[in-house]
């Protein structure tokens, strides 16, 4: 008699899933959808005791798991993880892999399978490419909703409405998980709450002239720092953002008053109109008079 423990793939107590046929979900990705991932299977299965999936060669799909209780572990390719209530195990498309639950305290999980031309890229938009295949977003409540919603919308069929809202709400999921990576990778030395200082400093100080050592003091860095990491956090250099935020507030003012364009430029610290409107030109590729003329609805 073996003592080999079991291995379930599936059929747990109380599990759901919805797996959708691969000629619909590749009609799908050639309709060129809105967003180009779809989850092609979903599901959730609470305390899965025993449970095993092996797959050498991996699947078209990126597998995603969101383990929420329990304790599961895998190997994705060559690294071996453990796998603990608060995280999520990515495995890539066309990677082989093989997971399951902890013997002694079997995982609850949520599981969806992403498939479309952006799945490969998932890892790097994560930033796991270097390391394990683990993100660890804890115990967020905003996530489960998220699964079950897909899980939802599929259950009802795959109209092509339903494909859309499906394949929208996996592109809030992904983007929800990469906006809470980014917050943790950088939470440590609290650069983004520097930065946002700075952005407080510049919206409170559009009607006058900042310059980069008083946008240093704010961020406590030194100029150097200071340039590198507010344009790795906003995409452009200070004092290019900040003239943003004056041009931002033109449009406002343009749209919504009937000032003149000369008290616009004094209001936003120009004395020059004339290099207010160049400024503009710049950032909106037409003047303030011509764009004060476009019909916004």
């Amino acid at each position: 008699m073996s003592d080999e423990p079991p291995r379930i793939r599936e059929g747990f107590p109380g599990q759901r899933s919805v797996v959708l046929p691969r000629p619909v979900v590749a009609a799908w990705l050639d309709s060129d959808p809105l967003w180009s991932l779809t989850p092609s299977d979903v599901g959730h299965y609470p305390r899965a005791q025993w449970h095993f999936v092996e797959r050498p060669e991996g699947v078209p799909q990126a597998v995603m798991i969101y383990c929420t209780d329990g304790e599961g572990w895998a190997q994705v390719g060559e690294t071996s993880v453990r796998v603990r209530p608060g995280q999520i195990l990515l495995a890539p498309p066309d990677v082989g892999h093989v997971y399951g639950a902890n013997g002694a305290a079997p995982w609850t999980i949520y599981w969806v399978h992403l498939a479309g031309p952006k799945a490969a890229s998932l890892p790097r938009m994560f930033d796991i490419e270097a390391g394990p295949p683990i993100m660890s977003p804890g115990p967020d409540p905003a996530i489960p909703p998220l699964f079950e919603r897909i899980m939802a919308i599929l259950g009802h069929g795959y109209t092509p409405d339903n494909l859309l809202s499906a394949s929208m709400t996996l592109g809030q999921l992904v983007t929800h998980l990469v906006v809470t990576r980014h917050r943790q990778t950088h939470q440590e030395d609290d650069l983004d709450a520097r930065i946002g200082r700075v952005v407080e400093t510049m919206r409170n100080n559009l009607a006058r002239s900042l310059c980069v050592a008083e946008l240093c003091a704010t961020a406590n860095l030194s100029a150097s720092h200071f340039s590198a990491v507010f344009k790795q956090r906003t995409g452009f250099a200070s004092l290019d953002f900040f003239n943003r935020l004056k041009m931002q507030r033109a449009c406002f003012l343009l749209d919504t008053t009937d000032l003149p364009v000369k008290a616009i430029a004094a209001e936003l610290g120009f004395d020059d109109p004339l290099y207010f409107s160049r400024s503009f030109r710049r950032v909106h590729e037409c003047s303030p008079a011509q764009y004060r003329a476009i019909c916004k609805g």
